[in-house]
């Protein structure tokens, strides 16, 4: 009965995904036992080639998006030398930007969306500054000041080389010079915080708020006509192309664990999803309350998957002397007697599955003695549908 029961919610899914259904249980000895019967002598080429089309499909784009398939690449070491521990996603300081203006001003204008991707450089909003307009202006003033003090300089030094002029008129001069000079300098080097010019559409009070940062907006807490200080910031741009997994090693287990050790996050919500990085840092202290000590992994989510606050776990592989790929448990299948895993093909779409060679299974990891090598890219959740399919079908898949 319970068989039955599967075979019917297999039938189900093959028929949502529009893969043949047919053939899953007649799928047996005796179809093994048939096809050897016929194949014919000196075909051992060809039978490997049909052996290895029975181990592919191609699933479009359709049925892909119907089925939740991860890859990974599998990591090196060891399944009983992992260490597990509760893991804090955060976001890489240095990769976060608060923004804010650095004078008085009034929101004029906003320019992005929370969730927008901005570049450095890219206009967030435009401010209006009564502090800034007054120093555009002292500019103006200073650049025509200067004119008039470098010609006064000039005439009052012809004139004490003629010697019809004072030195001290000479020296008033020049020192009104040299002075209105460095006040223009320090003017410019000021206005050079905030721009070279004046925003388009805001005259001598125009500020265009940037970003300092590539990345998303992640905060917008402004309105129009809202009035901001220098210790507002109302904008938070976080590039979100890695993490920082802040793991809670326990005491006993701190000893193992080094800096370069590989890691993989794994989070759950539809199905489980792994994320590769490495060790950076190791805390020194000892939380007193969890007896924890805090490891710092950097993981690459390009996808954002691994949202900051949120709670994983993380594997951490220690370096034992030698060392094997590792899989989790469900990326391994059985087709026929074979125990295989599934890898990417070169088409999009394709998948294969590759014979392997089982070796010791521990924390939801299984070692591979053969069959694929470490940083092979393989099939880490989905790994039952797509054997689902090639085992129902009786032939390629991509029929």
């Amino acid at each position: 009965m319970l068989q039955k029961k599967i075979l019917t919610c297999l039938t189900a899914v093959l028929v949502a995904l529009g893969l043949p259904t047919t053939g899953y249980a007649q799928e047996s000895n005796h179809q093994n036992e048939k096809s050897e019967q016929h194949q014919p002598a000196g075909g051992d080429e060809h039978a490997g080639e049909e052996a290895q089309n029975k181990r592919r499909i191609h699933l479009t784009s359709e049925q892909a998006a119907l089925l939740d398939i991860e890859t990974m690449p599998a990591p090196s070491g060891r399944a009983e030398s992992l260490v597990s521990a509760p893991v804090e996603i955060q976001f890489v300081p240095s990769q976060v930007a608060t923004v804010g203006p650095l004078l008085e001003s009034k929101v004029a204008e906003i320019k992005v969306d929370l969730g927008d991707k901005v570049r450095s450089g890219d206009v967030l909003a435009i401010l209006s500054s009564v502090g800034l307009a007054d120093i555009r202006s002292r500019l103006k003033s200073l650049e025509a000041r200067k004119v008039t003090a470098e010609a006064e300089f000039k005439r009052e030094k012809e004139l004490e080389e003629q010697g019809i002029s004072s030195e001290e008129d000479y020296l008033s001069a020049r020192a009104s010079y040299l002075t209105t000079i460095a006040e223009l300098e320090a003017t410019r080097e000021k206005l050079k915080i905030f721009g070279d010019s004046a925003a388009s559409n805001g005259g001598l009070a125009g500020y265009a708020l940037r970003s300092p940062i590539s990345g998303v907006v992640e905060k917008l807490d402004v309105s129009i006509g809202l009035t901001l200080t220098p210790t507002d910031t109302p904008f938070m741009v976080v590039n979100t192309s890695s993490v920082w997994a802040m793991i809670k090693v326990s005491e006993t287990d701190i000893g193992q664990v080094s800096p370069g050790d590989e890691v993989r996050v794994t989070t759950r919500g539809k199905s489980e999803s792994y994320h590769p990085g490495k060790v950076t840092w190791i805390s020194r202290v000892l939380d007193r309350e969890s007896r924890t000590i805090a490891v710092r992994a950097e993981i690459e989510a390009p996808d954002s998957r691994l949202r900051p606050y949120s709670f994983a776990t993380a594997e951490i592989m220690t370096q034992p002397e030698s060392k094997v790929p590792l899989v989790p448990g469900d990326a391994v299948q059985t087709i026929g007697q074979q125990d295989v895993v599934f890898v990417p093909g070169k088409e999009r779409g394709e998948y294969e599955a590759v014979p392997v060679t089982l070796g010791d299974e521990a924390n939801g990891w299984i070692e591979i003695r053969s069959g694929i090598e470490p940083d092979t890219t393989i099939v880490s959740s989905g790994a039952f549908d797509l054997m689902s399919a090639i085992t129902s079908s009786g032939r390629s898949a991509s029929h």
